[in-house]
This record gives structure tokens, C-alpha cells and sequence, in this order.
């Protein structure tokens, strides 16, 4: 692992955002380039106040702030997804990200289509972006409730689908910003 500074995790956080906003006109990994290209150099150059400015998650602002992060690989089945992510039920997303991928797919047939869109719209690009826009965790604890979720070693901030397609990829890492609470 390195120590990375915050402004790159705000930039990576705010870069993911930006891109979701525009999975609808994205059929290919060539456009998926263009465009994450394309939002990258646009906050490039902005400032760190400028990249808080744009968080509005009151919530996700005091975790971000109260961590210390590090860049690294790690893995999947160390993580735990947002709680109700995509509202699926919670019943699919007990325990690791692997675990729940896994119900994700064995269940898809139960899951109101809406809820997977998300996931299948990403899914041939998960590599790519995995590499791009690294999935954001913070040492377990701090987002999932451990009354309603089995804990794991990493809560994911950002990045649950792409994390959750990336597992049902095959893949065992994935490259990841890691916020570990200051003392």
C-alpha cells in the first residue's frame, strides 16, 4: 500500500459520479475511454476546496475526513457493500461482496429488473474501470451496520456495482483507495 493524498480519492470519487450520470450513452469501451477521459482532464485542475464542494453527502465528507489514505489491491471477499445497494434486499448483501455477487446472480430472476440495470449496464467495462477508477473503502464498521450485516475487513464507499460485476468477472483483487480511521 501508498500513502495517497485525499484530493486524489475526491477526484476519483467525483470522476465515478460524473460517469454514472452518463452510463445511458455508453455502448462500448471505446466511448467509455472518450468519455472518462473527457470528465478527468475537466477536474484535473481543481483545487481540493473545490472537489469538497462538490460532495454533498454531509456523512461521506466527516468519513472521508476522519481517514488517512492509502492505495492498494485488495480483496473482494474482504469487502462489504453499501447497505440496500441498488435496493436489492438486504437478504442478498449479508455478507462479502463474492457472497453477495454470487445471490445477485443466483437470484436475478426475483430482482425487479430496474435494481440490475445498473449492473449489467457496467458489467463489460468493469475491468476497465476497476483500473480507472479505483473502488473507494474505509476499514469495516464505519458504513455497514454490524446489527444488520456480517462485518468484513472493508465497507465499499464508492464503487459497489462495479465491485459486485468485477466478482462475477472471476476476479479475487481489486485495486482500491483505502481509508483507515486517524488516531
Amino acid at each position: 500500500m501508498r500513502k495517497v493524498k485525499i484530493k486524489e480519492v475526491l477526484q476519483t470519487f467525483i470522476v465515478a459520479n460524473e460517469l454514472k450520470k452518463r452510463y445511458s450513452e455508453i455502448n462500448d469501451i471505446s466511448e467509455y475511454k472518450k468519455v472518462y477521459s473527457a470528465i478527468r482532464n475537466n477536474i484535473k485542475n481543481y483545487s481540493e476546496k473545490e472537489l469538497w464542494q462538490r460532495i454533498k453527502d454531509k456523512d461521506r465528507i466527516k468519513r472521508y475526513k476522519s481517514c488517512d489514505w492509502y492505495f492498494g489491491k485488495i480483496k473482494i471477499s474482504s469487502t462489504g457493500v453499501w447497505p440496500h445497494m441498488g435496493h436489492i434486499a438486504d437478504n442478498l448483501l449479508f455478507e462479502d461482496t463474492k457472497w453477495s455477487a454470487n445471490q445477485i446472480y443466483t437470484n436475478s430472476n426475483k430482482i425487479v429488473k430496474g435494481e440490475l440495470n445498473h449492473l449489467f449496464r457496467i458489467m463489460p467495462f468493469a475491468p476497465y474501470l476497476n483500473r480507472h477508477i479505483p473502488t473507494i473503502v474505509t476499514q469495516g464498521g464505519i458504513i455497514r451496520d454490524e446489527k444488520k450485516y456480517l462485518k468484513e475487513r472493508y465497507d465499499i464507499d464508492d464503487g459497489c456495482h462495479r465491485t459486485v460485476c468485477l466478482a462475477l468477472h472471476g476476479k479475487t483483487f481489486i485495486n482500491a483507495y483505502i481509508g483507515i480511521p486517524k488516531k
